[in-house]
């Protein structure tokens, strides 16, 4: 379990881009409500925030309600995450309430705690006022939504500098280019025969040891592995050729039993 000094933020802190984005979006929609989701990590017990997204084109803004373009959401999200050298998170969501109305409503709590229930830490949710002026409002959603207001602070200098680091010309290094290509090819075999993801049991626990042993002593070959159970997937790719098989290995009382369940060559073959 993770100790509460480790899992519960002490502060937010925004990058300019990222504050700009929701001063943007907030004054184009006036006097309707928006909103929009915010990419960053938990990171040194600070939520920082890099990037804030809008709801889209196609998005449906209201006096009173909002509606999300998912398709342009998730594209964008997915783009601006892989600019980093340490690809960013989906943190949380802001949206604008009418007024100085600061305090979430029923609908709001529901779709805060989805979102905080899908990470250790919970989720961020950031509502916007003018009232006159604007105002910010960040709030820690743990899973119980017993929230917690946090102190914004907005700066690029606040931002841890590992974060900030985006992609350059340098990672478009070809060996490292090669390996992240060998990479996704390895995971897409597992696709080939889905299966559960579960620790390993049974006799298999104690030959994994010897199955380890005999992969890296395949020079020519590149492995993953994924544990599911009583079974044990093992996806391979040859380094300089064609091939790609997906074998799963079951582990008996009197040693292993292999069965290949798939083999190509070529790319998509």
């Amino acid at each position: 379990m993770t100790s509460p000094t480790t899992s519960v933020p002490v502060e937010v802190l925004f990058s300019r881009r990222a504050h700009a984005a929701i001063c943007a979006e907030t004054l184009e929609q006036h006097p309707n409500e928006t909103g929009g989701i915010l990419l960053g990590r938990f990171h040194q017990n600070r939520w920082q925030v890099l990037e804030a997204i809008d709801p889209g084109p196609a998005a449906v803004s209201t006096a009173t309600s909002f509606s999300y373009d998912h398709g342009y959401v998730n594209h964008l999200a997915a783009k601006l995450a892989r600019q980093y050298r340490l690809p960013l998170q989906l943190v949380g969501l802001w949206h604008r309430h009418p007024g100085s109305f600061d305090q979430f409503s029923v609908d709001d709590d529901i779709t805060n705690r989805r979102f905080a229930r899908k990470s250790s830490h919970g989720a961020l949710s950031c509502l916007v006022n003018l009232d006159p002026q604007f105002r910010l409002t960040a709030y820690h959603v743990p899973g119980d939504l017993r929230y917690q207001r946090l102190p914004v602070w907005i700066g690029d200098a606040l931002i841890d500098g590992e974060l900030r680091q985006q992609l350059d010309a340098s990672d478009l290094d070809p060996e490292q280019l090669g390996a992240s290509v060998l990479a996704c090819e390895l995971q897409d075999l597992f696709v080939c025969r889905s299966r559960a993801a579960l620790p390993l049991r049974g006799p298999l626990v104690a030959e994994v040891g010897r199955v380890l042993v005999q992969l890296d002593q395949l020079q020519q070959w590149r492995y993953a592995l994924r544990a599911c159970g009583d079974v044990l997937q093992v996806a391979l790719v040859e380094h300089a050729g064609p091939r790609r098989q997906l074998w799963e290995v079951h582990g008996t009382h009197d040693g292993l039993i292999t069965t290949c369940v798939l083999e190509r060559c070529g790319h998509g073959q």
